[in-house]
């Protein structure tokens, strides 16, 4: 495929990917995991076989735990919720017992104050890491000849940069309204990998 030869398409599609995920993100904003607001995870497994998702989301739903229900491995579910107590953790365990045995595989809590935390440190290391690249531009780039001067290399990599950053995490915000996906750790590492 001739690239060049459909270049008005390519940056006609690049311009309404890029303004479609700023508008996303603006008009939804993101749907934060654990990880950033806080609240508690708890993974079960079933020696058998994992009853319906809708069934164990219909169990847990008069224990209003804002609880979202993820299939993990072949027998076992992931659920994601507010952060409870030892009271409501115990009935979280009853309401799945009415399934049959259960094995918790792992449960964690973590505060709203260590989620706000780990959100500022995750911004200030994407900022970190493109003032490095920037560095790194400008310094690689500092002896180009003519005709082009090195600071325009420098701008097409960071206008490139940001276009790589925003339109992914724009697909995410939508994911996140529409489909509930959470942005987490491993959100922010794939954006540093980018």
């Amino acid at each position: 495929m001739n690239v060049v030869k459909y270049r008005k398409f390519f940056y006609t599609l690049s311009v309404l990917l890029f303004v479609g995920s700023i508008a996303a993100m603006s008009i939804w904003g993101f749907h934060l995991g654990i990880d950033f607001k806080g609240g508690s995870i708890l993974e079960v497994e079933y020696p058998v076989a994992r009853p319906a998702q809708t069934e164990v989301m219909n169990a847990l739903a008069p224990l209003s735990l804002e609880a979202s229900v993820r299939a993990t491995g072949d027998k076992g579910y992931l659920i994601r919720m507010k952060e409870i107590t030892p009271e409501e953790k115990t009935k979280l365990v009853s309401a799945l017992g009415t399934f049959g045995t259960s094995t918790e595989k792992r449960f964690d809590s973590i505060g709203p104050v260590l989620g706000s935390e780990a959100l500022r440190k995750a911004l200030f290391s994407i900022v970190l890491v493109i003032l490095a690249i920037v560095l790194f531009i400008a310094y690689a780039f500092r002896k180009v000849s003519e005709p082009i001067s090195s600071w325009k290399y420098g701008i097409v990599a960071i206008v490139a940069l940001v276009h790589d950053v925003i339109i992914p995490t724009g697909v995410y915000s939508i994911l996140g309204h529409f489909l509930g996906y959470e942005i987490d750790t491993l959100f922010i590492t794939a954006i540093l990998v980018v």
